[in-house]
């Protein structure tokens, strides 16, 4: 079984976890085949304010933590302000920072295992703003695993959210068999002018799908729909 399929047969049992330890337990079995070894989620807020106790479940180094809170990083932190903008990134793809503070900072989280990352962050209507951010020595993913990465991530914060009486999961509903079409041909790699072409519709046609498939699943975008379709059962791996 490769790491995408392994990670959906855990997503279920993390979305019913009754405890933070069991949830803790099951995300690390599905996070680990992606080479994550380092974890962090956290409250998104106003980083001036250092609410640093925000995180729900961390395996970060303690000391790193208290060097962090020490120096007041959170202000200036490249990864925590990119966050507060809003969408999932590698911490790769951020521009190098030119304030010597964060030059630094990020040289010294290379030496704590923090050089290779990728920030999940979820935003719920009305909700409390998250971010789970995972670290590791080698981040190596396709597009579909980035999406199921998503989702364990969200999975986690929506489940341990929930069992602190906060909650953030999102609705499911039902695509119609054309839109599973779609993103059936989605998860095999194609394109949309790929899709549009084996199903015999328009290109404009499939964005319209899109933005209903995005809709019904409550993705932020096509890998994550594509992990979500795979998981609820909705399209075949």
């Amino acid at each position: 079984m490769d790491r995408t399929a392994l990670a959906l047969t855990i997503v279920g049992e993390l979305s019913r976890a009754p405890t933070v330890s069991r949830a803790i337990d099951l995300f690390e079995q599905a996070i680990e085949p992606f080479g994550v070894k380092l974890y962090r989620t956290t409250a998104l807020g106003n980083p001036m304010r250092g609410r640093l106790d925000d995180a729900v479940v961390s395996n970060y180094p303690e000391d790193w933590m208290s060097f962090y809170r020490g120096v007041r990083a959170f202000a200036f932190d490249p990864v925590l302000c990119t966050s507060l903008k809003g969408e999932g990134f590698y911490w790769r793809d951020l521009p190098a920072p030119t304030d010597l503070a964060a030059k630094t900072l990020m040289s010294d989280a290379r030496d704590v295992g923090l050089a290779e990352g990728f920030t999940v962050v979820r935003q719920s209507p009305g909700e409390l703003k998250t971010a789970v951010f995972v670290a590791g020595e080698n981040l190596d993913w396709t597009d579909l695993e980035q999406g199921v990465v998503n989702l364990i991530c969200n999975t986690l914060m929506s489940r341990v959210l929930h069992l602190r009486e906060v909650q953030l999961s999102p609705e499911v509903r039902k695509l119609s068999l054309r839109e599973a079409e779609v993103l059936n041909h989605a998860a095999l790699g194609r394109s949309d002018k790929q899709i549009a072409q084996a199903i015999g519709i328009t290109h404009s046609t499939v964005h319209t799908y899109w933005k209903d498939i995005r809709r019904k699943l409550s993705a932020s975008d096509r890998a994550s729909a594509v992990a979500l379709g795979l998981w609820s059962g909705q399209i075949a791996h």
